[in-house]
């Protein structure tokens, strides 16, 4: 491990006072250190946000209904891997005109510039690759616990939520 790698405690906790800061805040994006390829959207007051779900069985549907609830969500794309599943049918019945994807990485090609936010609500050994790669496409993310496996990757989505200027939250 180089000392690049290595992380002190103080370091750590500095490092997850700022983004706990800044997933508090009340933008949605963050306009200041947005990369020079992703153009973030300034919403409108009362606007809805545009959100696709990874993950819409199981928890995936406890956190689907909690956005719902909001009213400030529309719902532009649902990822699952079990579609037929009956956990997932709920969610599909209320927007059938949604599309549908079983492969997170197809949808993001297809969909990427559509979306703004995500929630990931899937696998714990899924959280990290869907997560990173949403924040490399500038779309904000909540993603449920735990956010990743290794502290290393968990520093890789700090250094990547600075980078990409999105919103984050776990």
């Amino acid at each position: 491990m180089t000392k690049d790698m290595k992380t002190g405690r103080r370091d750590f906790l500095r490092q997850m006072t700022a983004i706990t800061a800044a997933a508090a805040m009340p933008a949605v994006v963050s306009y200041a250190n947005s990369p020079a390829n992703v153009t973030p959207r300034k919403p409108k007051p009362g606007e809805k946000v545009k959100l696709a779900a990874v993950g819409i069985g199981n928890r995936g549907k406890e956190v689907f209904n909690k956005f719902e609830q909001t009213g400030l969500c529309e719902w532009v794309a649902f990822c699952d891997i079990d579609m037929g599943a009956p956990q997932t049918e709920a969610v599909l019945e209320l927007y059938p005109d949604v599309p549908r994807y079983q492969d997170f990485r197809k949808m993001f090609k297809e969909m990427g510039k559509k979306i703004e936010a995500i929630y990931v609500a899937t696998p714990d050994h899924s959280h990290f690759p869907i997560t990173i790669l949403a924040m490399s496409l500038g779309i904000n993310v909540y993603v449920e616990k735990p956010l990743a496996h290794t502290f290393y990757e968990c520093e890789l989505l700090m250094e990547a939520q600075k980078k990409y200027g999105v919103v984050t939250q776990m």
